[in-house]
């Protein structure tokens, strides 16, 4: 059973906003020489080059949100649990690459910066799920889709890592279930997807 966080807000700092004051200091400060995109510490630089994607990108949090909850989820204790973050430059990181690392976010965000600068792995959405042969045993979590979705461990379940807006990435012809009448964030959608499981 696979939890894939899809179209992840996670990326390092782009290029052009490294001359931004609030970039240098932050760089400055913890001396680096980059790190993670972070809305909440660098808003100023990305409403600048990026106004109309201000509440979209930058958001790393969502992706340690994830990995903390499928870590500590008693489902561990019953069933055999993978996950894995696609973020929308179609970087994969799976759960063994952050394997050892501590439940604090700084170790999170430590780790994923290295991840990040090494021989990264780049693979679509779509090919990812192809990878793994379970396309027509996996489906997405989506506000959207159609009601009545029985969960159970014979399924893999796709989430979107963004705080706003849709998927960017191809579908393809997975199918898409709400699992809640309105749109909720990815800690609630965990939430409500560990606890049918684990009543299942």
């Amino acid at each position: 059973m696979y939890f894939i966080l899809a179209d992840s807000e996670l990326e390092l700092i782009p290029e052009e906003l490294k001359g931004e004051e609030d970039v240098r200091r932050f760089l400055r400060t913890y001396g680096k020489e980059t790190a993670l995109l972070d809305n909440r510490l660098m808003a100023a630089s990305i409403r600048k080059h990026y106004p109309g994607l201000v509440n979209r990108i930058g958001f790393p949090h969502i992706a340690y949100a994830f990995s903390r909850l499928n870590e500590e989820t008693v489902l561990n204790e019953r069933m055999k649990i993978e996950y894995a973050i696609h973020t929308k430059n179609n970087v994969i990181i799976e759960r063994s690459e952050l394997r050892n690392v501590g439940a604090g976010y700084i170790e999170f965000v430590e780790r994923v910066e290295t991840l990040l600068q090494s021989n990264i792995r780049r693979m679509s959405l779509k090919d990812y799920v192809d990878s793994k042969g379970v396309p027509g045993n996996t489906v997405v979590l989506h506000p959207k889709g159609v009601s009545g979705l029985v969960i159970n461990d014979q399924l893999n379940y796709v989430i979107g890592g963004f705080p706003e807006g849709d998927f960017k990435s191809d579908l393809g012809n997975l199918r898409k279930f709400s699992i809640h009448e309105r749109e909720i964030t990815v800690p609630a959608v965990l939430e409500l997807l560990h606890f049918r499981l684990f009543q299942s």
